[in-house]
C-alpha cells in the first residue's frame, strides 16, 4: 500500500460532501483542496456555500477566493493553484482532501489527461449562439474519435467548451497541458474516490430545498444586489444557479419568493443530476449513503 494519499470526496451538490470532508480533515490533522468552480470567485460567498469563518479557523483550505468574479479562469489555473499545494500538503502529513463536485477539475487534477490551455473562442461561440444543445452535443460526438468527453447532452457551457477544445487541438496549435513532475507525483500516491448520494431522489431534492432556504434566509438576495451593484449584471452570475435566479428576481420576471425558492430547487436539482451523470463514468469512486448515521466512521474504514 502507497504511504501517500489523496483522498477525494465528491458527489451531487447538497450531498454532505464537505462536511464530511472538514470533518475528517479536522480529526485528522491534514487540509482541503477545493474542486469547485465558483468557490475560486471573492465575495460569491452564500450562494457557493463557501467554508464558514469558524470551519476556516479550524481547518485550511485551498483554492478559494482566487480572483475576483469578473475575471478569466481556466482549467490550467486552476492545476497551476491546486498542483503544488497537493504536493506540499502530503509531504506535510501524509495524505490531502479533495473536495468538490466540478468533474472538469477532478479529471484535469487526477486522470492525467492531456488538456490544453485554450482561451474561449468568440468566433465560434458567435457562430453556434442560435444553434440546439442538442446539434452542438451531435458535433461534439462525431468530432470525439476518442471518447474522452464525458458530459450530459444538456450542459451546454461544457459542451461548447469541448468544441472549442477540439477545434484548436485539432489544428495542432497549442501544446498539451501537462505537468510531468505532478503526473509522476500522481503514481507515488494511492487516490481514494468517495463518493455521497442518496438512496432516493427525492431524498437530495429535499436536501437541496432545505440548503436554499438556509441560503435565502442567510441574505442570497441581498448578496446577488451588493454583486450587481459592484460588478454589473455579469455572465457569470447569470450563469451560476442560485445568483441567475435571484437576478430574474430582481428584475422581476420572478414574481414572488416562493417563485425564487422553487426555481432554486429545480436548477439545483437539474444540476446535480448532471452531476451524477459524470460521476457515474468513474468507477473508482466508492459510494456511501450521504444519510447513514455511521457515515464518518464508515468513509474511515475506507481511508484508513
Amino acid at each position: 500500500m502507497k504511504s501517500k494519499k489523496i483522498i477525494v470526496i465528491t458527489g451531487p451538490t447538497a450531498s454532505g460532501k464537505s462536511a464530511l470532508a472538514h470533518a475528517l480533515a479536522k480529526k485528522y490533522g491534514s487540509e482541503i483542496i477545493s474542486a469547485d468552480s465558483r468557490l475560486i470567485y471573492k465575495k460569491m460567498n452564500i450562494g457557493t456555500a463557501k467554508p464558514t469563518q469558524e470551519e476556516l479557523s479550524e481547518v485550511n483550505y485551498h483554492c478559494l477566493n482566487l480572483i475576483e468574479p469578473y475575471q478569466d479562469y481556466s482549467l490550467g489555473k486552476y492545476l497551476e493553484n491546486a498542483q503544488p499545494k497537493i504536493k506540499e500538503i502530503i509531504e506535510k502529513y501524509g495524505f490531502v482532501f479533495v473536495v468538490g463536485g466540478t468533474g472538469f477539475y477532478l479529471r484535469g487534477l487526477l486522470e492525467k489527461l492531456a488538456l490544453t490551455e485554450i482561451g474561449p473562442n468568440l468566433e465560434l461561440r458567435e457562430k453556434i449562439k442560435n444553434q440546439s444543445t442538442e446539434n452542438l452535443y451531435a458535433e461534439l460526438k462525431q468530432k470525439d474519435l476518442n471518447n474522452k468527453w464525458k458530459m450530459h447532452f444538456n450542459d451546454r457551457m461544457r459542451i461548447i467548451r469541448a468544441l472549442e477544445i477540439e477545434l484548436i487541438e485539432n489544428k495542432q496549435e497549442v501544446l498539451p497541458l501537462v505537468n510531468n513532475d505532478f503526473n509522476d507525483f500522481l503514481t507515488e500516491c494511492e487516490i481514494i474516490w468517495l463518493g455521497l448520494n442518496f438512496d432516493l431522489r427525492d431524498k437530495l431534492r429535499a436536501k437541496i430545498k432545505i440548503r436554499t432556504e438556509i441560503m435565502l434566509k442567510a441574505g442570497l438576495v441581498e448578496e446577488t444586489k451588493l454583486l450587481i451593484a459592484e460588478y454589473g449584471e455579469l455572465e457569470l452570475l447569470k450563469k451560476t444557479i442560485g445568483y441567475a435566479e435571484c437576478l430574474s428576481y430582481l428584475n422581476q420576471t420572478i414574481s414572488s419568493e416562493d417563485e425564487l425558492l422553487d426555481r432554486i430547487i429545480i436548477s439545483t436539482s437539474q444540476y446535480a443530476k448532471r452531476q451524477m451523470t459524470w460521476f457515474k463514468t468513474n468507477e473508482n469512486i466508492n459510494w456511501l449513503n450521504a444519510e447513514s448515521p455511521n457515515l464518518l466512521s464508515e468513509a474511515e474504514s475506507l481511508i484508513y
